[in-house]
């Protein structure tokens, strides 16, 4: 075995895992905002059009209304998001707690999602969008 191959090798493959991290490549990605997940709906989702987005308060998922009933929620995916369009969605509840205000809704019969949302203000605009 050559010991200079099998290090540069590893100085090799340190280097790129040093780049990457750098360049913030991979890892968890988190959405912001919910002007954030308004543009990651539009653009996952062909032809839709979002009026009011909100994202969980730990930034992993986010849900997108377009009017009354028509939803779209986003999950990550790996390194990626995917995008689920749900026509006859609606607001099952919202409860303001000291974490935030938590969304119950119906996405389809018998399928509920819950979501916590750490601004009130845009719960409250995404109920009333959805309804």
């Amino acid at each position: 075995m050559n010991w200079w191959l099998a290090a540069g090798s590893l100085a090799a493959v340190l280097a790129l895992a040093g780049i990457a991290r750098m360049l913030k490549l991979g890892g968890a990605q988190h959405l912001t905002n919910g002007k954030d997940a308004i543009g990651l709906a539009e653009v996952l989702v062909s032809g839709f059009e979002g009026q009011v987005g909100v994202v969980a308060a730990d930034g992993g998922r986010a849900a997108v209304a377009g009017g009354p009933g028509d939803l779209v929620v986003i999950e990550p995916l790996g390194a990626r998001y995917r995008a689920t369009r749900f026509k006859a969605a609606r607001v099952v509840m919202v409860h303001p707690e000291a974490d935030g205000t938590k969304l119950a809704l119906e996405l389809q019969p018998g399928t509920v999602l819950r979501i916590t949302v750490a601004d009130g203000e845009a719960a409250r605009a995404f109920a009333e969008t959805l309804s």
